[in-house]
């Protein structure tokens, strides 16, 4: 759940799947992108993680099913929290195979330091959420099943 003094952006997206939400207490300081498959054209899983101050880890993932789930690579985002944070996320939305709505096709992460991706085939429909007057993405939300229907950001100053 968010935080009171979080400003939510989103999501975009279609109606699709079940509501999710990952709003860490600490910073998101992991972020795994699975994709691939037969001519890259698997849907997108992401896997968030955020480590707690007692060493444990909140983690949550959502999409990368379907009708095949073949992954061909994990790219893995490590995130220096004491001198990096997140700043914005990019991508596109798109049919997959022949479905009748767009999914999460490609996506990309943007630090104050360095940019990730983009993960996945760059095709359909661009979005792009940015933090807004120096603010940090701390968390997602949006909707998924199969797919990753929607996203979302949670921003914090």
């Amino acid at each position: 759940m968010a935080v009171s003094t979080d400003a939510a952006t989103g999501p975009l997206g279609n109606n699709g799947g079940n509501f999710w939400s990952f709003r860490p207490v600490n910073m998101i300081n992991q972020i795994v992108i699975s994709s691939g498959g037969p001519g890259n054209n698997n849907p997108i899983g992401i896997t968030f993680s955020s480590t707690n101050n007692d060493g444990s880890k909140d983690t949550l993932t959502i999409g990368g099913g379907g009708t095949d789930t073949t992954v061909i690579r994990n790219d893995m985002i490590n995130i220096d929290c004491a001198d990096e944070y997140l700043t914005e996320i990019s991508g596109t939305f798109g049919p997959f195979i022949d479905m009748s709505f767009n999914v999460l096709r490609s996506i990309k992460f943007t630090t104050n330091v360095r940019t990730f991706g983009p993960y996945g085939p760059n095709v359909g429909t661009p979005f792009n959420f940015q933090a807004q007057n120096g603010s940090k993405i701390v968390g997602f939300f949006g909707r998924a099943g199969f797919y990753v229907d929607a996203i979302g950001t949670y921003n914090a100053p």
